[in-house]
Order: structure tokens, then sequence, then C-alpha cells
């Protein structure tokens, strides 16, 4: 047994070091034999009521991208002592990776994985506030995922909670975390992974405040087809960086496809791959002393009560491998649906029922290597988004110059949603099946759609496309070639049909479509790309997130 209070039902394995967040061992659940990782928070972290609302959020989370915590235990004498039980997971520090620089390829399949997850955490209104290398692991299969979503602390007296090397500028000010700073601290992981050297050389706090807030942004080792894109994420100015991850995400996509060629993505994960089973078969970096731990074990343990919340994370958790680098962990696969990763199925506690347990109505889901036809996959995406109804949708459409954007949220065939685009400042407004409704000032007027729409209405028309279950069954069922890659699917339709919403006029155009799916077939990302003999190109990019969320729409006009 080591120094520190203990979370009973667990018998300790070893330690696997502490960071600012706490202190992590690997144990092996009595009941199940199942090995798991122990975070036993630090008194620095705030462990008030947001921070239990926060947790209750995250355990809505599943991702491929995200490492999945399985349930947060306190004291039961004393409820500011608290710890995360969390999947034992194999992998290795990006860290470890970064000894050199990473091809352009390689870097960009990481920062795709890295805003995929923050995507995910972003829609349940979570910020990670600590992206660094130490907290971006590699898995086997070379995919990327996030942890210790959610739990960041400060690392040295006067600077924001998190890493001081990726905290964006605002957080030195004061501002407090937001999607925008995880952006930022993305955008810098990234220009580490190209460069192999941390954003800015300073070490002391007052430096690096200093850098953030003042210097430029050196992009001279960055290959140029992605500076832009970098400037881009570290804008100082929050509201100059990327309105959202996936938006971020769709700009790198843009950036990279004319540049890579269309087989960027294979060949990067590949690399990824092979260099994640080089360093975890690599010696190992000694273990911090107990000098240089950040936090220090409690003599006695106090009386830690059995009745824990299940945290069920697909994603945002702790995992095991961010402070010893080389150490691999077990894992098996689940298979479970369509989302499933190489992840332990969770703890069977006395007194909680299984995470991956529900509602008899909840969405079917299937193992995930079975084979599925266009119509058969069509039908099940379908009946899931019936059987949810509501979701919270981010589109957008590029088409050259021309950009629209639309956020909200949908129930059924309603929508209560923002509108931007070419010459069309932000305005709010709402759908009802066929009528439409748009704010001006503090009255509403309505808002022409199909046929009759100008303006504000096509770009609700827009919207309604790019969230239709209709036309997503329509890119699957005509899809020419369909191929699967875990929970993505992608594929191509020679001759698309209803396209007028987003490509009116477009004759014999080629619609080539990604799909990704999460828990129960619920769609999470889609990107359409569509093109015409002598039209622009047009690429629609749609989020789901929230999905089966509580949501009024109501007509904003007494009749």
């Amino acid at each position: 047994m080591t120094e520190g209070w203990a979370v009973p039902g667990f018998t300790l394995v070893r330690e696997l070091g502490s960071d600012a967040s706490g202190r992590q061992v690997l144990a092996t659940d009595e009941m199940t034999r199942t090995q798991v990782t122990i975070r036993y928070l630090s008194p620095a972290l705030n462990k008030d009521d947001e921070f239990s609302r926060r947790m209750n959020r995250l355990a809505q989370l599943e991702d491929d991208n995200l490492v999945q915590v399985y349930e947060l235990v306190t004291a039961k004498d004393d409820p500011a002592e608290a710890a995360v039980v969390s999947e034992y997971f194999e992998g290795v520090p990006l860290r470890r990776l970064l000894t050199d620089p990473l091809d352009p390829e390689s870097a960009v399949v990481v920062l795709s994985d890295i805003l995929l997850g923050l995507a995910a955490a972003h829609g349940k209104d979570i910020t990670h506030g600590d992206c660094s290398p130490d907290k971006v692991l590699i898995a086997p299969d070379g995919r990327a995922k996030l942890s210790d979503l959610g739990i960041a602390v400060p690392h040295g007296k006067g600077a924001p909670a998190g890493d001081p090397v990726y905290q964006a500028p605002e957080r030195w000010q004061g501002a407090p975390q937001s999607p925008q700073t995880d952006i930022y601290a993305a955008a810098g992981v990234f220009v580490e992974c190209l460069t192999g050297r941390r954003l800015f050389p300073a070490t002391s706090i007052g430096a690096l405040n200093r850098a953030h807030n003042n210097a430029a942004i050196p992009v001279i080792d960055v290959p140029g087809p992605l500076r832009s894109l970098v400037l881009h994420g570290l804008a100082k100015e929050p509201g100059n960086r990327p309105a959202s991850a996936a938006e971020f995400l769709t700009e790198l996509d843009e950036a990279v496809s004319p540049v890579f060629g269309a087989d960027w993505e294979k060949r990067g994960r590949a690399r990824v791959r092979e260099l994640a089973q080089r360093a975890a078969t690599a010696p190992a970096p000694p273990p911090p002393s107990k000098a240089d731990a950040r936090t220090s074990a409690a003599a006695a343990p106090p009386d830690l009560s059995r009745d824990r919340r299940p945290l069920v994370f697909a994603g945002a958790g702790i995992a095991a491998v961010v402070l010893i680098g080389g150490v691999a962990y077990g894992l098996s696969g689940s298979g479970d649906d369509p989302a499933s990763g190489p992840t332990v199925s969770p703890s069977r506690l006395a007194g909680t029922a299984s995470p991956t347990e529900g509602p008899a109505t909840s969405s079917p889901a299937t193992p995930a290597a079975e084979e599925i036809e266009g119509p058969e996959l069509a039908r099940r995406v379908s009946g899931a988004i019936t059987d949810k109804g509501t979701f919270t949708l981010s589109f957008r459409r590029v088409a050259g110059k021309e950009v629209t954007s639309v956020n909200g949220g949908a129930k059924a065939d309603s929508y209560r949603v923002s509108l931007a685009g070419p010459k069309l400042a932000k305005r709010q407004a709402i759908v009802l099946g066929g009528e439409g409704y748009l704010q001006q000032g503090s009255s509403w007027v309505k808002l022409p759609l199909g046929d009759k729409a100008k303006g504000y209405g096509v770009l609700a028309e827009q919207a309604r496309w790019g969230t239709s279950a209709d036309a997503l069954s329509a890119l699957l069922q005509d899809a020419e070639t369909l191929t699967r890659n875990g929970n993505r699917w992608s594929g191509t339709v020679p001759q698309a049909s209803g396209l007028d919403a987003v490509a009116p006029g477009y004759r014999k155009a080629k619609a080539s479509f990604e799909l990704q799916l999460g828990s129960g077939w619920l769609p999470k990302h889609l990107k359409v790309t569509i093109t015409a003999a002598g039209r622009t190109k047009v690429v629609t990019t749609t989020g789901f997130s929230k999905w089966g969320g509580k949501l009024t729409i109501k007509s904003p006009v007494k009749r």
C-alpha cells in the first residue's frame, strides 16, 4: 500500500505518477477484476457544485477521441476529497512522439483528432482547459484521444489554470475558459507537432504571459499551406479565431486536401501509429521524485462511501499514460456500436447500474466490424434520428469565397437557429414546418421558405438540407461506393439529386460524403462535397450534438 487515501473496492497495482491535477494509480476492481486508473484529484482543484455539474454533463459524452471515465468518487467524511476512476488505456502521450517534428500529414491527423474531441466536449458545454501534448494520448491504432477533460488547475503562481505554455492571451487577463481558448491551445500543440518546439521558448510565468499577449506567432518553420490556418487558430483576440472546433476542422481539411491529395489521412495515420509503437517500446523516462510531485498524499485515508456516481464517458477522462510515457495499458474492444473504440467495459459496481445499460427504447447498437449496405445504414441512421428527435446543429456551406453558417437547435422539422452569410449579418430565425420567422429588432417577421426563399430563407433551407434525415438517407442509399473505417463512412454518388437547396442549378452533380456516427447510429459530423462541370465546388459540413436534449420551439408571433 502506498501513501494517500484509497478508494474502497479497488486493489492498488502500482503508482503511475502525479502532476498538477493530482496523483494517479493503477488499480484492479475487486469485484470484476477489471484494471482501471484512479486519479486522486489535487486539493487545488475547486470541487464545488459547478464541478459536480460539469462531471454530470461529461457523463453524457461518448466519443472516440476522448478517454472514457467511469465514475467520480468522493470521500464519505470530506466531499472535498475526490477521485476519478477511468479506463485502463493503452497508449502513449503525444509528448513522447515530439522528440523530432512530425511530418505535416501526421501533424494534421493529430490536430484533426484533437478537434473532433473538442467539438464533442464543446457540444456538452465543456471546455478542456488544459489541452497540451501531455493530455493527448496516442492509441495503438494511431488515433489521438484527449484526457483529463475539465479538471485544469494552475501550474504556477500567477498563471491561469492549465499548462501555461498553451494558454490563450485572454486567460492571462482573467477571462474564463471557452471553446476559443481550447482552439488556441490546440493550435499551439499543432505548431509543436510541426516544428518540434514549443510555441514560445519562454519558461517563466511572466515571460509566457507577455509572449502570449504580445509576441508574434512564429510560423517561419510551419509549412506554407498551413501558416494561415495556424495564425487563425492562434489569433490574439478570441473573436478572430474559428467560431468552433468543428469549423476549424473544416478549415483544416480544406487547406490540406488540395495539397496532400486524397489519401493523406491514411498515410498520416499509419505514421502516427508507427511512431506511437516506437515510443511505447522505448525506455520510459524516470518517474517524478516525491520532491517534484505537485501533490502529496495524506497519511491516513478517510472512509470513502461506496455510493459512487457512475460517470460514463466514452471519452473525457483521465488516462494513466500521461505521466509515465512508455507504460503500456491493457484494453479490450467492446464492439457494441459504431462508436466503439478499444476501451474496457466499465466496472459493475454494487449499487450502480452498468453505464451501457439504458431504457429499452434506446437506439440499437451493432458490432463494430459488421458489414452494412447503404440502404440498411440509411434505415438505422434515420431510425436513430427519429427516435431522439432533438439535437443541436452547426452547419456551414462554402462555395468559393461565399461562406454561410447556421447554428442552433432542431426538433423534428422545426428549427431555432442563428443565420449568417455573405452580406447578411447574424440574425435569429425560427422555422416551424413550412413556416419561417426572422427576428428584426424586438419584433418578428415572416420568412419565406421553399421556392420563395431569398436571403435568410435560403440559409434556413440550406441548414434544413444539411441536417435532414431524408437528405442523408438519399446519400447513403444512392452511394455507388460506401467504405467504412471504424465509425466513419465515406461514399460517392455520381449523379446526385435533391441538391437544389445547397447547389441550385447543378446538373449531373457528383456528391462525395464523409459521415461520422456516434453511439446508437446517431450522426456526429457530416461533410458533403458537391462538384459539377463548370460550377464552383460546394462543401457543406454539419455537426450534430446533444441528441435527445430538452428543446422547445414555438411560434414567436401570436396567432
